[in-house]
């Protein structure tokens, strides 16, 4: 890929990564459900005069992959990280994606897994119970077990999008989703939360930040991007920058919240991206998983 692409293949990854941070600054003042609503409000406000543009999706897709994307996998993450997840452990556990994509379209498509994307899944669900068995991990192992759970779901919703035909333009795909999410997350805050009002009243400038970062950086300039280098290079040469993904999310973490970055997080976080580093090359078409 030439320097430009590198680059913004770079930025992609730096913007998902320091999600995890964005958000956590910004559930220090808001819940967890709240902070997703305000997110995907600002990107249906965003998208919505370039969505109506390309006319109407299918709109039973789109509920899917609200459900999947937004309602489970997001909901999850967001949720375990009030719950007192450690940044670091949320990042490994949400690499999990990849491997279990790999295993579902396995199961779904009948694809050959083969000698190395099977060494990769041992190897990457080896390194994810290594940081499991880390303090903050083992001490919030419900917490854990939900962003293992919201990996799950985003590897569900890979396998449907590659059923879908044909595949919508990456402005619907994030402007529907982010749409019809509005309605479950306002009853989840709604019925699960409170202090929302006072929340948006009171709220620290670096909670409004995180929000706002999630929506310019992670959703629209991160998946933007992402689309654009996807459909102009092949994926064997974009993908392997994904891998910065959990090193930029581990570093935010460490240097904004001074989490704890011990030998045997470092080792299970390097072999948890040298698994889904080995499964994304030999497969190379997986969707990116990112934040």
């Amino acid at each position: 890929m030439p320097p430009r692409a590198i680059l913004a293949a770079i930025l992609v990854a730096t913007c998902w990564g320091g999600n995890y941070t964005a958000t956590k600054f910004a559930m220090q003042d808001f819940p967890p459900y709240f902070t997703l609503l305000l997110r995907f409000i600002g990107v249906s406000v965003v998208l919505a005069p370039f969505a109506w543009a390309y006319g109407l999706p299918r709109l039973r897709d789109m509920a899917v992959l609200s459900l999947l994307l937004i309602v489970l996998q997001f909901a999850c993450v967001f949720s375990a990280l009030d719950m007192g997840l450690s940044i670091t452990s949320a990042v490994v556990a949400s690499q999990l994606g990849v491997p279990f994509a790999c295993m579902l379209a396995a199961i779904v498509f009948k694809d050959y897994l083969g000698p190395w994307r099977s060494f990769g899944l041992m190897v990457a669900f080896l390194g994810v119970m290594l940081v499991a068995g880390t303090p903050n991990a083992s001490q919030h192992w419900q917490a854990f077990a939900l962003a293992v759970l919201g990996s799950f779901a985003w590897s569900l919703s890979n396998i449907y999008l590659k059923r879908m035909e044909p595949t919508p333009p990456v402005v619907q795909l994030l402007f529907w989703p982010a749409l019809i999410s509005i309605i479950p997350l306002s009853v989840m805050t709604w019925l699960g939360e409170s202090g929302q009002l006072a929340a948006m009243q009171s709220a620290h400038w670096s909670s409004w930040f995180g929000i706002l970062y999630s929506l310019v950086f992670s959703s629209l300039i991160g998946y933007g991007l992402w689309n654009r280098l996807i459909t102009t290079y092949p994926m064997s040469s974009v993908v392997p920058y994904s891998l910065l993904v959990p090193v930029v999310g581990i570093t935010a973490g460490v240097i904004a919240f001074d989490e704890p970055l011990t030998t045997q997080i470092i080792l299970g976080a390097a072999l948890t991206i040298v698994g889904v580093g080995v499964i994304s090359l030999r497969r190379p078409q997986l969707v990116v998983n990112g934040e």
